[in-house]
């Protein structure tokens, strides 16, 4: 998975924590605990919020698919 490390920030492109959260399924929690283990998409910390560039949290899920002819 390729990420660009210099990107700029675009609110309109981004979703928070607790959006991811309900995009996946999952608690705030679990998002937050993810973030912490380094196991969620790269993000922005702006005044205290956790910001997720849609285009990265896309490209982590598509990093992740199994299909089922997967070896």
């Amino acid at each position: 998975m390729e990420i660009n490390n210099n990107k700029i920030f675009d609110i309109d492109n981004t979703i928070d924590t607790e959006t991811l959260a309900k995009r996946w399924g999952v608690s705030k929690k679990t998002i937050d605990n993810r973030r912490s283990r380094g196991d969620a998409p790269p993000h922005w910390k702006i005044t205290g919020k956790i910001y997720f560039d849609i285009n990265d949290v896309i490209a982590w899920e598509q990093a992740r698919y199994i299909s089922k002819d997967a070896k």
